[in-house]
């Protein structure tokens, strides 16, 4: 389990807005589905899952399990304006390897928040003793994968035609890794 004492945690954007950062807990269904509301609708057509359906959320908040899904959380006051979530499995080859998704509030884009939510991510990959941190992005998604790259993700692949949005459409998609730091020790576990 990764230690969580660190939340709520208050950062500073860019231009000064100070907001916090903390895990989701089960009573922020409707805030968070209020955020993702405020989300284009062109940007909600690349989601996993569609956020548009209240139910979704709900069951996001209903079935938290930090060990396997650990989702952050961007406030201003008592407003979400950021939603980042690391994807983990316990068990299995891939155990060592988390997976991130972030979103962010349209009024919170170009100011920093995204790059700090990046960073927090890689914070808790190096807690969770992690090797890699695996970022996807739908290739027209170019303001997210230059953040990516300037903190330090690497593109490793282009899938073609990889991915459909919601409307049935297909889209290239960007796999980027992040390596994460570790000692020679760590390489047997």
């Amino acid at each position: 389990m990764i230690p969580l004492d660190r939340y709520p945690r208050e950062i500073r954007l860019r231009d000064g807005a100070r907001l916090t950062l903390r895990p989701m807990v089960r009573e922020d269904a409707d805030r968070l589905w209020d955020f993702f509301r405020r989300i284009p609708p062109e940007d909600r057509m690349y989601f996993r899952e569609d956020v548009g359906r209240k139910e979704v959320v709900e069951r996001w908040a209903e079935n938290l399990d930090y060990a396997s899904v650990l989702p952050i959380l961007a406030l201003e006051g008592d407003s979400v304006v950021g939603d980042a979530t690391l994807h983990r499995n316990r068990t299995g080859w891939m155990q060592r390897v988390g997976t991130i998704r972030i979103q962010i509030a349209p009024a919170f884009r170009q100011r920093g928040l995204g790059t700090a939510m990046i960073r927090e991510m890689r914070h808790l990959g190096e807690k969770a003793a992690l090797r890699h941190l695996v970022a996807e992005a739908i290739e027209e998604q170019q303001a997210a994968i230059r953040a990516f790259e300037k903190m330090g993700f690497d593109p490793v692949g282009v899938y073609r035609n990889f991915v459909n949005d919601q409307k049935g459409r297909l889209h290239d998609l960007v796999v980027l890794v992040y390596p994460m730091p570790y000692s020679e020790v760590e390489m047997v576990f």
